[in-house]
C-alpha cells in the first residue's frame, strides 16, 4: 500500500476528465486507499489523492510515480 507524495501520471489519451488531465504531471498526496466498493472491485489498488491546489481525485496505483 502506498503512502506519501507522488507524481500523478494521468494518461494523455484520457481526455474525458479535464480536471484530471489538468493535473497530469503534478504532485499529489495520498489521502487513503479506496475500498473495493469505491473502486468498483478493481484488480488494481486505487487511492483518493489530494493535489497541491486542494483538488481531490481518485488515482490507480499505476498512475502514481515516485518523486525523484
Amino acid at each position: 500500500m502506498l503512502t506519501g507524495e507522488f507524481i500523478f501520471n494521468y494518461p494523455k489519451e484520457f481526455v474525458t476528465m479535464p480536471e484530471y488531465t489538468k493535473r497530469a504531471g503534478t504532485v499529489v498526496r495520498i489521502i487513503r486507499p479506496l475500498t473495493n466498493e469505491e473502486a468498483d472491485n478493481s484488480v488494481e489498488q486505487m487511492y483518493e489523492v489530494l493535489g497541491e491546489d486542494n483538488w481531490i481525485g481518485h488515482a490507480w496505483e499505476s498512475e502514481l510515480n515516485p518523486i525523484k
